[in-house]
């Protein structure tokens, strides 16, 4: 029988074994035969390790199978290899959303200082930040739904994992200094933008 850790590796958690099922969408029957070193499958023991936020391996710490340390071990390779690579398309997929935002809403800006009419110029001004608005909620959307699943078929083994550095978009935000922390790509560009556009259109109305 495989000496595991689940059990004081949950308790470290602050999780019991009805809190540790429910989160990880196991029954309370299976997490008590994981404890136990009986055999689960690699499914259940990687929704466990997510919950505790661990590499499946880190849940044994002994394993009497050769079979089954070599096939969780070469499990925790791929994954981590998978979660890499999911981490470095996710954040250049964000770039580029960030470039094409900046690129649509200078050109709007471009095209609100070029204006002739102040009644115009005024009115443009007022729709360039729902606009900016829409482009940043579609820019959210487009990452978080339509390129996530994306990643999920192309990297089945990152479904559901939480990946370390990601994890603190699930945390509440608390003041203006961690929104500024979390959101600094947004921030910097649309504050640079709009310390240009705010004098352009005053200057028109003179």
């Amino acid at each position: 029988m495989d000496k595991t850790k689940i059990a004081a590796l949950r308790k470290e958690a602050g999780l019991t074994q009805e809190e540790l099922a429910e989160r990880a969408y196991l029954t309370v029957r299976t997490i008590q035969r994981a404890e136990a070193g009986q055999d689960v499958s690699l499914d259940s023991l990687n929704a466990i390790a997510n919950v505790l936020n661990v590499p499946v391996s880190a849940l044994f710490e002994d394993i009497d199978q050769p079979d089954k340390e070599d096939e969780i071990m070469a499990y925790s390779k791929e994954q981590s290899i998978q979660l890499r690579r999911r981490s470095t398309e996710s954040s250049a997929m964000w770039l580029v959303l960030v470039a094409v935002d900046f690129f649509l809403m200078s050109l709007a800006g471009l095209w609100i200082a070029d204006l002739k009419s102040d009644d115009a110029t005024a009115f443009a001004a007022i729709l360039w930040i729902p606009g900016l608005l829409i482009l940043i909620a579609l820019s959210f959307y487009i990452q978080r739904i339509i390129w996530s699943r994306h990643l999920d078929h192309k990297y089945p083994m990152t479904v559901g994992v939480k990946r370390r550095g990601h994890s603190d978009y699930n945390r509440p935000i608390n003041n203006g200094w961690e929104f500024m922390a979390r959101y600094w790509w947004v921030i910097f560009p649309v504050g640079g933008f709009l310390s240009w556009l705010i004098p352009s259109i005053s200057s028109s109305f003179h």
